[in-house]
């Protein structure tokens, strides 16, 4: 009876210093003025950062080299392939040699794809590294930052409403996750000073040239046998 009788005021007496708890701790909160150099939490647009990361002329420049690089192989297989084609144009249907000139076509043909496929993907795969080489920058940048100004939390996130991507379901899932259901105060917002800090572009950069892949998959010539 004594230890129950012991737990019973043991319970009483944590519930009384909750209570205390929620009571005076609105009151202080409220009594507090927040201020950018004195605040605990802070928030970073780690989607803009990054996009203006891969706006910045080094990043901007492999991509262009990279395309170039594709184009101008598949460019030259694209060539083999059209000559091919004009070849095997110009046969009578009954020539000899038809068969194995269609067989060298075809062949050209999927190496063209193969080749279109495999830039694309490692197009992809530099985006990917870019990407990930950014977001280290911007995290060594925050926490260096929040270190320097006293942050204890900085909350990645946008500070808007406003949905960009909205034609797919990944595309708007990740535009929803990256938002909060509260937006943060402006003061809170250190995505400029970070921007700043690390020599970002402060306007994205406009591509130049489009994807090697979907450049070869517009201009691939049709197959001279179709249709016959």
């Amino acid at each position: 009876m004594k230890r129950l009788n012991s737990l019973t005021l043991l319970t009483l007496l944590t519930l009384i210093a909750l209570g205390g708890m929620l009571i005076f701790a609105p009151k202080a909160n409220a009594d507090r003025s927040f201020s950018l150099a004195e605040g605990d939490i802070a928030s970073v647009d780690v989607f803009a950062l990054v996009d203006r990361a891969l706006s910045g002329e080094e990043m901007t420049a492999a991509r262009r080299n990279f395309e170039a690089e594709s184009n101008s192989g598949i460019e030259a297989m694209q060539q083999q392939l059209i000559q091919l084609q004009t070849q095997l144009g110009a046969l009578s249907p009954d020539d000899p040699n038809g068969g194995q000139l269609y067989q060298q076509y075809q062949q050209m043909q999927g190496q063209l794809q193969q080749a279109s496929q495999a830039a694309s993907l490692d197009y992809q795969t530099l985006i990917a590294e870019q990407i990930a080489q950014g977001y280290r920058e911007i995290y060594a940048a925050v926490n260096e930052l929040a270190a320097e100004q006293g942050y204890s939390f900085v909350f990645a996130t946008r500070s808007d409403g406003e949905l960009l991507q909205t034609d797919t379901i990944n595309g708007i899932t990740q535009e929803i996750l990256a938002r909060p259901l509260v937006t943060p105060p402006a003061a809170t917002d250190l995505t400029e000073a970070i921007r700043i800090k690390l020599g970002y572009p402060e306007e994205l950069a406009e591509e130049a040239t489009e994807d090697a892949a979907d450049d070869a998959n517009e201009t691939e010539p049709a197959d001279p046998m179709d249709g016959e």
